[in-house]
Formats: C-alpha cells, sequence, structure tokens
C-alpha cells in the first residue's frame, strides 16, 4: 500500500524539525548572537534605534539558513527579544526596552532586516561595495564559505584570508 504525504504534512514536518533545531541548537545560537553583538554598547543601541540603523552584518553568514526564511518569519519580534536579544545581551535589550516605542518600532524594523539579509545575502556584498566590474579586477571565491568579492588584478595573488569567514 502507498501511502501519499500531503504538501501540509511535509510542510508540518520541516517546521517541526527547524524548532527542533532551534530548540537543541539554542545556546550555540545565543553564543552566535553575543559574538555578533560583543563590540555594541547600549548607547551605540540607542543611537542605532534613534538612527534607525542597525548592527553591521558584513561578517555574519546566513548561508546555514537561507533555505529556511519561511519558517524564521514564524520568529515574530517577542520571540526574537525575549528568546535571543535579551538572553545574549540583557543590556542591550534593557536599553532598547528603556527606548520605549521607538525600541518597539526598531525591533520591528530590525526583525525585517535580518529577515532580509537572510532571503537575499548576496545584495549585502553589492550594497556595500558599489562594485563596477572594471578590466584590470577580478572577482575571488573562498574556497570555504563560497562568498565573492572584487580585488584588483595586481593585488589577487598577495590575498591570503577571506574577509568574510577569515579563512586562509
Amino acid at each position: 500500500m502507498t501511502i501519499k504525504v500531503s504538501q501540509r504534512v511535509k510542510r508540518f514536518a520541516s517546521r517541526y524539525a527547524f524548532e527542533f533545531f532551534l530548540e537543541v541548537m539554542h545556546d550555540s545560537i545565543i553564543e552566535g548572537f553575543k559574538k555578533y553583538l560583543s563590540p555594541i554598547n547600549p548607547e551605540d543601541v540607542r543611537r542605532m534605534v534613534r538612527e534607525g540603523t542597525f548592527p553591521p552584518t558584513e561578517n555574519v553568514d546566513f548561508s546555514a539558513v537561507t533555505d529556511h526564511a519561511d519558517f524564521l518569519e514564524g520568529i515574530g519580534e517577542l520571540r526574537l527579544m525575549e528568546d535571543f536579544l535579551a538572553k545574549a545581551r540583557p543590556d542591550l535589550a534593557k536599553a532598547i526596552i528603556d527606548m520605549d516605542a521607538a525600541g518597539a518600532e526598531w525591533v520591528v524594523k530590525l526583525r525585517q532586516h535580518l529577515l532580509e539579509k537572510v532571503r537575499h545575502p548576496e545584495a549585502e556584498l553589492a550594497k556595500s561595495t558599489d562594485y563596477v566590474p572594471k578590466k584590470d579586477t577580478v572577482l575571488l571565491t573562498c574556497d570555504k564559505c563560497k562568498k565573492q568579492w572584487p580585488v584588483a588584478k595586481d593585488q589577487a595573488a598577495a590575498v591570503k584570508e577571506c574577509p568574510f569567514c577569515h579563512q586562509t
């Protein structure tokens, strides 16, 4: 007898697997957030809230979750704040909360900003470099993280480290 699994069951199983992954990897995820947010202090966060800017993401590798962007949509602002930011950096969470409505609006925008980075990780390079191909420029690709970046042809041989994952 053949049992056909509906798309809804497959979707539920995938969602369950993703939630299981989040639960099992929770401590590692928190450590990743701590490392990512380590150079930021509460005053930096207050300034970001006032200016509508976000922590830099150029050294963050979103490739592990890019295929699961639709599941990340289920992580709302409250969960982002309570389960991740507040556990990783309570001082930053307090600074955001102290900003009242502006802080809450910033968390909404931060969530959307991170989701866009997950959905379109290649956009980071395009936005941050204003890269215009020139004849004397080559595109290098990291063997480990597979990210690419432009380098002047005469400097390509001197590149020893990936600017994204810092592997040699």
